[in-house]
């Protein structure tokens, strides 16, 4: 994705795209607040159903929360979660692939340490999933990125984007940068810090015992969500009027604070697009593996939470690099 290429077809090209549809007759206003009390309730309700078919392993590693500060500190990062979503425009697709890629490093903390069962981390992750997903779906209508059968002027690299390999390889590719992150931290750092940081770990073998390719494959899913929240939409992206602005920009004339701006995010739309995704997902990973490993599991300290964080915020971040990298190539247009 090069950074300074001129685009003198742009004003051509810059057809803009429409704004997401939203069918709801609910008032504007109230659309936002309607999430989140809608998402809220389905999350609720979908954990308090699941208790009852084998989620009682969790209760063993939860640490009783009986601060305010706490409850409403997980309540407040939900509504900043959904508002991130709801203000970035994303639709239900959008908002499920990054409620799946943040919320599972928190269960995959317990599934591989604490002897949780796999059968509860999926289980949670199915219920964060759909308690996003359908409140968003209710709410806004799909994007056209996501629609196969919108016009070619509203989405660039329609082929690209429905060309059933590169979905595949491009998700294969964001699984093995997912498994090389974690397996290295295996390897190296993790294991000490983990039992520094980490009272009442259960087993550590999951980091001594791990073997790549199967690290790797159990990131299958995450690498298809990766390539459906951070490549597809910015592959998709049309040109704007930012895009004409950098066109038009002339060194020997523009002043120096144009110079900076230009040097800074003299980006093209798919590149901005994929910038800004790519931080909203390590944002959101940190966030809230961070706080949702700190809050609820018993014998976490704060810096083993922000460690285990950080290492998902790593992944994400390299990711989005990747798929920079990739995207950089003949036939695909800016």
């Amino acid at each position: 994705m090069v950074k300074r290429k001129q685009m003198a077809d742009a004003s051509a090209q810059a057809d803009p795209v429409p704004p997401l549809q939203e069918p709801s007759k609910i008032p504007n206003v109230l659309r936002f607040p309607t999430l989140v009390v809608m998402s809220m309730l389905l999350s609720s309700a979908l954990y308090t159903g699941a208790s009852e078919f084998g989620t009682g392993d969790l209760a063993s590693v939860m640490r009783r929360r009986d601060k305010w500060w706490e409850i409403g500190g997980l309540l407040a990062w939900k509504a900043v979660e959904l508002g991130i979503g709801w203000w970035g425009e994303y639709d239900g697709w959008d908002i499920a692939c990054l409620t799946l890629l943040s919320h599972m490093p928190y269960l995959y903390l317990l599934t591989t340490f604490y002897a949780v069962r796999p059968t509860t981390m999926w289980l949670g992750i199915g219920i964060d999933v759909l308690s996003t997903y359908l409140p968003f779906m209710l709410l806004r209508d799909s994007s056209p990125i996501h629609q196969s059968e919108v016009s070619k002027g509203q989405v660039a690299n329609r082929p690209i984007l429905n060309d059933v390999p590169i979905k595949l390889y491009t998700s294969i590719l964001a699984a093995a940068v997912y498994g090389l992150v974690v397996y290295g931290s295996f390897r190296g750092w993790l294991p000490v810090y983990l039992a520094v940081h980490f009272d009442g770990l259960r087993d550590l073998s999951g980091a001594h015992e791990a073997a790549l390719p199967f690290v790797t494959l159990g990131f299958t899913l995450s690498g298809y969500a990766a390539q459906s929240f951070l490549f597809m939409p910015a592959l998709g992206a049309k040109p704007d009027v930012h895009d004409m602005q950098m066109a038009e920009f002339n060194p020997e004339t523009a002043s120096l604070g144009q110079t900076v701006w230009y040097n800074v995010w003299g980006y093209s739309k798919r590149s901005r697009t994929l910038i800004k995704r790519t931080a909203t997902l390590a944002f959101a990973s940190a966030m809230q593996t961070g706080l949702r490993t700190y809050i609820t599991v018993e014998g976490v300290e704060l810096a083993g939470a922000a460690g285990w964080a950080a290492m998902w915020a790593t992944a994400a971040i390299l990711v989005g690099g990747v798929f920079w990298w990739v995207g950089d190539v003949d036939g695909v247009s800016d």
